[in-house]
Parts: C-alpha cells; structure tokens; sequence
C-alpha cells in the first residue's frame, strides 16, 4: 500500500513539475523540494510500519503473532444457555447452571485455544417466553450453540424455530419423548435422558418388589404424562394394575384431594412424578395425611435426589425411586465431580448439575472433534454417537435417538449420619430408548 501511494505522490508531483517547466522556474524548485520533503516522510512512516510487521510475523513471542495466524479461528465460541432462573423451576435452573460454570471452570472456560463465553437467557418455565429468549441467544448473542432448556412443554415450544435456525441444541434437561420420535431433529442433541426412560425402570422393579396395585399421580404437564405413560404400560406389563391416575396442575400447592383419594382406593404402592417444590409439597403432605410408612411411595428418581431429599429430611424416608444418578455412585469421574462440586459450591450436586455440567461436556468434546470449528454440520456429525465420562458413568449419545444410552439403579431413601441418601438396591442395566413410540399404532 505504502508503495502504491508513493508511486501516485511522485508522478502526480512530476507532472505539475512538467507543467510549470516552461511558465516559472522557482515554482519548479519549490515544488521539487515539497516532493522531496514528502518522499521522505512517507518512507519513514511505511519503513517502520513495514518492520513492525515483519516482526510480528517472524517473532513467535509476538502477542500478535498467533492471532494474525489463526485468523477466525481465535473468535470466542459463544455458548447460550436457555434454563429456568425464575418461577417454579428457578431452583433446578440454577443448579444446571453450576454444572455447566463448573466445567467450563474446570477448563478455564476454554476449549483448546479458544475462549468460551456464556450468555444466559431466563425462560421462566413459560414455552412462549423460551421461544423469545432463544432467538435472543441466536440473533443478539450470536450464540454457536444453546444448552437448554429444562421442562418440556419449552422445548416442544422451540422445535420449529431449532430446525428452522440449523443450530445446534444439546438439551440439558427437556425430556419430552416426541423429541426422539416424531419430533426429532438433526439439530436437536439430549444429553440428560427422555420421559419415557425416566418412568419405565420402575414399572418392572416396583411390580416385581414392591405391590402389583397402583395409584398414579403425576404433575398436570407434557413429562408428567409422559413419565407416568412410561411407568403405567412397564408395571402393566409386569403383572401390576394401575388403580387411578391424577394429574395435578404443575405449581399445586394442596394434594389433599390425591391423598384422600388414595386413602380410600389403599393401593399397594403410589407413584409419583412431580419435579422441584411440587415433590416437596407432596412428600410433606403425604406423611401429614398419615400415609408415610402405610402405603409405599415410589418415584422415577427426583423424590430419591438431594434436590428434594435435603429440604424434606426425614419425611423421604423409605421412598423408592428408579434412576441413573446419585452422589455416591461410585466411578472416578463422579469422585472427582462431586469433591470439585462441594469445594465450588459448599454442597452436594445434585443431577440437574450433572446435567449442566455433561451438557458442556459433549459440547467441548464435539468441538475438540472438529478440530475447533464450530459449524453446525461439523457439530452435528461429531455429536451423533459421542461418548462421554459422565458422572453418571459412561453415556453414548444414541444416533437413532439423539438420547443417550445410560444405566440405571433401583434404591431406597435411608438416614445415614442425619442425611437421607439414596441406597442402590439394584442395577437394571442399561435403558437404550425406543426409535419409535411403542404406543403408537
């Protein structure tokens, strides 16, 4: 450029020079030397910016270096977060944001040499309000990817603007089934399992362990009867008959009408799903009506989960529940986990933050995959099929499904040291879910 501009300065200067030759000879000498006065200048001005670049670019302790070389590759990756951090999924929200934070922490919010940076969008459990957040996160953040969201009926909200984006999604909690069946999209990854896997391991076990009646009460939303259909058509299966079903608006404070109703129905055993401070009301409730140690109740896995167990005490006690998580479950990722969890946060973890942090994980292993791009067909295709060392164990991200392949536990809530925990009574394998909805005609 300097040289371009050095060569147009000296022939528009000469020309004058020729013009004025034969007209005035002191205005040929006065132009002759603001030509050489501005030569000079210009040489000294591209000779040292000539120099600063060529150091630069030869000196590999140059700040500068790395960046010129790497170009686009050196952007920040921009992961957007869509969780609930208000209303009655706040709690659960904000224990999967300590789980992504806690790995991203973990690596110096870094993955291989590009920075990460968070944006966090609230959806406040409402489908519309997640529908507007999320196209916050892509059009104003410029979000790469979004992890999220946690309830259901939010991410069925969200499916056609998904697919309509071509960005990926890597679900942390939403565990509508159709997102694996008749809404699956390419663009949509789960990493913390469906409804249908949540309530169908206890079907079997509780019928062959604990009764073959059952009343069924279930929170009034798409995982509610999702998880109490998965549960209803396993016990079936295995010999149990369902008495009555309830679903109970999502936020209901009184269950008396449930529980009066399963005094009088005196089934064997109650299953219940019902997530964050609704399961805490229900549980207290339920020794309140004095059904606590008369009627056995049973869960797909939140009423066995610190979550729910530390602000119940001792009224979870002798709950039985079906899941793929607990703090003591024994393999060296989840040591780690939870040692790393406790010294960050002062507490135990609870699953939504192994949700949080397994969602990051798959996240930062796909892009280490890609060789550090970001796109989304370079995403998608390192994701199906992935496997990561969760806390959980090891998962496989099923690419029929976009559902992870886990194992599951059966166990018990007991008091130990003043602590309830939850107690493994038994393993039940691996939970690989269904291409298709086994339902369906």
């Amino acid at each position: 450029m300097c040289l371009q501009f050095f060569n147009l300065i000296k022939t528009c200067t000469c020309n004058r020079i020729h013009v004025v030759l034969g007209e005035d000879f002191k205005m040929k000498k006065r132009l002759t030397a603001m030509m050489t006065v501005m030569l000079a200048i210009l040489l000294t001005a591209c000779s040292g910016g000539s120099a600063a670049t060529t150091q630069n670019s030869e000196s590999p302790s140059s700040p500068g270096a790395s960046t010129a070389a790497a170009g686009e590759s050196k952007d920040p990756i921009i992961v957007g977060a869509l969780l609930s951090q208000s209303g009655p999924q706040a709690q659960p929200g904000e224990s999967a944001k300590k789980g992504i934070e806690l790995y991203f922490s973990q690596h110096n919010y870094m993955i291989g040499d590009r920075k990460v940076e968070i944006k966090y969008e609230d959806d406040e459990g409402n489908p519309q309000t997640g529908l507007r957040k999320y196209r916050q996160l892509i059009n104003s953040s410029k979000a790469d990817v979004v992890l999220g969201p946690l309830l259901s009926n939010v991410v069925y909200a969200l499916t056609d603007e998904v697919q309509k984006v071509k960005k990926p999604m890597i679900i942390v909690t939403a565990a509508a089934n159709d997102i694996s069946w008749s809404k699956k999209s390419d663009y949509m990854i789960r990493t913390s399992l469906s409804n249908w896997q949540s309530g169908t391991p206890g079907g079997k076990y509780f019928a062959d362990k604990v009764g073959k009646t059952a009343y069924i009460v279930a929170s009034d939303y798409p995982a509610g009867h999702e998880v109490a259909a998965g549960f209803k058509e396993a016990f079936i299966q295995a010999g149990g008959k369902v008495i009555e079903e309830a679903y109970p608006p999502l936020g209901a404070n009184d269950y008396a009408t449930n529980l009066n109703q399963i005094k009088q129905a005196k089934p064997e055993l109650v299953f219940a799903f019902m997530p964050g401070a609704d399961g805490i009301r229900f549980i207290k409730q339920y020794k309140e009506f004095g059904l606590k140690g008369n009627i056995p109740l049973t869960s797909s896995g939140e009423f066995g989960d610190v979550l729910i167990t530390e602000p119940t005490g001792a009224d979870s006690e002798g709950i039985y529940s079906t899941f793929h998580y607990y703090p003591a479950l024994e393999n060296e990722t989840n040591k780690k986990f939870v040692e790393e969890f406790k010294a960050k946060y002062g507490k135990i973890p609870d699953f939504y933050s192994v949700y949080g942090y397994d969602a990051a994980q798959a996240f930062a292993e796909a892009v280490k995959k890609t060789g550090g791009s970001v796109k989304s067909d370079d995403l998608l295709k390192a994701l199906k099929g992935i496997t990561i060392n969760s806390p959980r164990g090891s998962i496989t991200i099923d690419p029929q499904t976009n559902n992870p392949i886990q194992t599951f536990y059966a166990g018990r809530n007991v008091m130990k040291d003043g602590s309830i925990v939850f107690e493994p009574l038994a393993n039940l394998g691996e939970m690989v879910m269904p291409e298709k909805d086994p339902a369906a005609k």
